[in-house]
């Protein structure tokens, strides 16, 4: 298992959005399986909508959770429950850290915005490093 924060230097909401649809679409064309948890549904509307636009020349299928096709695509979007089927990479943007952590493969944490969220991030890696997790950083 892995867990990687990625801090961002600015508070920009909108930088975070944009890094975690480049971190989608590098894990996207690595074939693994994406479940974003968003903080709420106003976000994962926004990253939805985002996923459409942000490069022009590629296409991510995606869906917000309860929305689309059976099966789903690789990219999920929700902000309520974590599915129970969401087992390779979890994109965390939410307040609270997954439970248990150790059903993914990959956890990625992206740290931005104002210093609530940071704070949520600061308690996730605390939580990570107590349940013996290995967890990284990388400053963008």
């Amino acid at each position: 298992m892995e867990i990687t924060f990625y801090v961002l230097a600015g508070t920009d909401v909108g930088e975070r959005l944009h890094t975690a649809c480049r971190i989608i679409s590098k894990a996207f064309q690595q074939k693994h399986i994406i479940y974003v948890h968003a903080r709420d549904k106003a976000e994962a509307e926004q990253l939805d909508e985002l996923l459409w636009t942000f490069r022009a020349e590629s296409f991510i299928p995606h869906h917000l959770v309860g929305d689309g096709p059976t099966p789903p695509p690789a990219v999920r979007i929700g902000w309520q429950q974590i599915p129970a089927e969401a087992r390779d990479v979890l994109i965390n943007l939410s307040a609270d850290a997954p439970e248990p952590p150790n059903r993914f493969r990959r956890i990625i944490e992206i740290v931005g915005g104002d210093e609530p969220m940071r704070e949520a991030a600061r308690n996730h890696w605390r939580q990570y490093k107590q349940q013996g997790y290995p967890v990284t950083s990388h400053n963008l």
